[in-house]
């Protein structure tokens, strides 16, 4: 009886022991069993609202003005094509839309229209209105953010 009391006892401190020696084993070549560290594109630090990580990527020279692949879950259910303005604009973040304007996003008035209908709030609509082109008209007609385009379906 003493021999199951023993093991019931050590049991845990056992498995414990060879869970940290395996999660040990796994951070000696860069992985992780509990965080793994999922590296992100620029849109997507735009979409996660991880603005030091946006500025990284940029002074790195990563392109503000290209469309970089969302993974399902950041802004919608479903993969993306987004620019970083998009992905702001698509988090209703207007803080973000004001970094990446001031760091060299390009905005011409097709642009702008296109952002101002797919937001989806008053905060970004602000912040776009305030950087408004004085060629820019506002059209919505048809217009459908890339992450409600299953409502056409």
């Amino acid at each position: 009886m003493s021999k199951v009391i023993g093991v019931a006892l050590a049991g845990p401190g056992c498995v414990l022991a060879a869970a940290t020696a395996i999660a040990l084993a796994m951070a000696a070549f860069d992985e992780s069993p509990m965080w793994p560290h999922r590296s992100v594109n620029l849109a997507e630090a735009a979409g996660a609202r991880d603005e030091s990580e946006l500025v990284r990527l940029i002074e790195e020279g990563v392109d503000p003005n290209a469309r970089y692949p969302v993974r399902p879950g950041l802004i919608a259910g479903h993969t993306m094509q987004l620019t970083p303005l998009e992905a702001a604009v698509a988090s209703d973040d207007p803080a973000m839309v004001t970094r990446l304007l001031a760091k060299g996003v390009a905005m011409d008035a097709a642009l702008w229209a296109y952002l101002r209908c797919i937001a989806p709030g008053e905060r970004v609509r602000s912040v776009l209105d305030a950087h408004r082109p004085d060629d820019a008209a506002l059209t919505c007609d048809g217009v459908v953010a890339p992450w409600n385009e299953d409502d056409l379906l």
